[in-house]
């Protein structure tokens, strides 16, 4: 299939309501579609709530940056008229649309956009008017162009008629919300795209964000991304994940946005890589991705700050369920650092003037381990030695350790697959 195809994919005309794109419905269309164009400095000439009157010949005012002859980056001013209609528009509204900005030397560009069609003759007068003035450039767009170019840009129709994407179109929405925002979409279209994932094209950008989302959204559980794909490709998504490392920290602490979601999707894709391929392959990718701009090693503080949020969150989580069915430990003591308070109890301190105290975040908890019991997964512990997951620490300097003990548990524990890959010199599974 080629790429006009696929694009012509992604939308479902049929569900974008054009009849109704009228007024400020239309306006706020046209505004995200030249955003998603490319335009800077837009302006949305409102004359009125819900009204778009009073505007100066205008409805939307933008620049396009675009290269001259020497290479050199020209601003051309856009002015854009919106034109919601039940029927054809009139010829009229065209002719007093170009005839108002000939009078402004200023503008380039002049859209006159339309959720229905023009007639012939009004396209003939607008080529025999461009011939008397060559600037501005007219552009009609019609009901049909808004479709074409709405195909190409399935972020937008996302964010205006969430119903006008196919299951690929909204793949690809998600997947530019996150990598270009940190934004994260609705849990209804990550249990479709789920459901339709076999007949979709899902590369590392698309699975990372998908991921990404569900944690956003909780938790993975119920729609597993990496047991559904080949071990080549959750190492792919996991590489990728870590050579974009860098620059999704800085998205985070430039938006704000909580990195939870992010860690804990590295932390999973970390674990199903170990899970397949040899421990000793994380460490490779690690030196590989975690360099300077000068492609020198990053020093142990940065590797510090960027990784270890992903192996404290991989061991909390192991120790935890790992130990919740081990004769070597309490269930009690196992869930206590996960329970919430009785629901009953905390619901009437909404209407209060202190509210529920918050749960401690330093994620200590007691615990009590009975060294004379066997490892449930085969872990060599002599007598009154203790659980390799809670005597290995993540340290930079012995991530060797701290990996090859994830890869036991994790082995031990996930269902198992067929054909799994490994570099030499990996432990055999048990």
């Amino acid at each position: 299939m080629s790429s006009d195809d696929d694009e012509k994919g992604w939308v479902l005309p049929s569900q974008i309501p054009f009849d109704e794109l009228k007024g400020y419905a239309l306006e706020e269309c046209l505004f995200w579609l030249i955003d998603g164009m490319g335009a800077r400095d837009i302006a949305w000439r409102l004359g009125g709530v819900g009204s778009g009157a009073a505007d100066g010949g205008r409805d939307l005012e933008a620049r396009f940056y675009v290269p001259d002859v020497d290479g050199q980056m020209i601003a051309r001013r856009w002015w854009v008229e919106c034109k919601g209609r039940t029927g054809t528009l009139e010829a009229d509204a065209v002719k007093v649309a170009c005839n108002n900005v000939v009078g402004d030397g200023n503008v380039d560009c002049l859209v006159i956009a339309t959720n229905t069609t023009f007639t012939n003759p009004t396209r003939d007068w607008v080529e025999k008017w461009q011939e008397r003035f060559p600037r501005p450039q007219i552009l009609l767009w019609d009901r049909t162009s808004l479709e074409r170019m709405l195909s190409q840009q399935p972020a937008t129709v996302l964010r205006l008629f969430e119903g006008g994407l196919s299951s690929s179109g909204y793949v690809r929405a998600l997947r530019d919300r996150f990598w270009n925002l940190l934004e994260y979409s609705s849990i209804e279209r990550l249990k479709r795209v789920w459901i339709e994932r076999d007949h979709l094209d899902l590369g590392v950008m698309e699975r990372f964000a998908l991921i990404a989302n569900e944690f956003a959204h909780g938790s993975i559980d119920e729609r597993p991304w990496a047991g559904a794909c080949k071990p080549e490709e959750v190492l792919q998504t996991f590489q990728y994940g870590m050579f974009n490392l860098v620059y999704l920290y800085t998205r985070i602490m430039k938006t704000g946005v909580d990195q939870g979601p992010v860690v804990r999707t590295l932390a999973y894709l970390l674990l199903a890589t170990v899970r397949d391929f040899h421990p000793d392959l994380i460490l490779e990718i690690f030196k590989v991705t975690l360099r300077t701009d000068n492609d020198e090693p990053m020093p142990i503080e940065g590797v510090e700050f960027f990784v270890m949020p992903i192996l404290d969150s991989l061991r909390s989580d192991l120790q935890l369920v790992c130990s919740s069915d081990c004769g070597r430990f309490s269930r009690d003591d196992s869930l206590k650092y996960w329970e919430d308070c009785d629901p009953f109890q905390s619901y009437w301190s909404r209407f209060g003037t202190r509210g529920k105290s918050p749960k401690s975040g330093d994620g200590a908890y007691h615990r009590l381990e009975r060294t004379t019991e066997p490892c449930r997964i085969g872990f060599d512990i002599g007598d009154g030695g203790g659980c390799p997951l809670y005597q290995v620490q993540p340290e930079v300097g012995a991530l060797d350790i701290f990996l090859s003990k994830i890869a036991h548990v994790v082995r031990a524990r996930a269902p198992g697959r067929r054909n799994r890959r490994e570099r030499p010199g990996a432990e055999d599974r048990s």
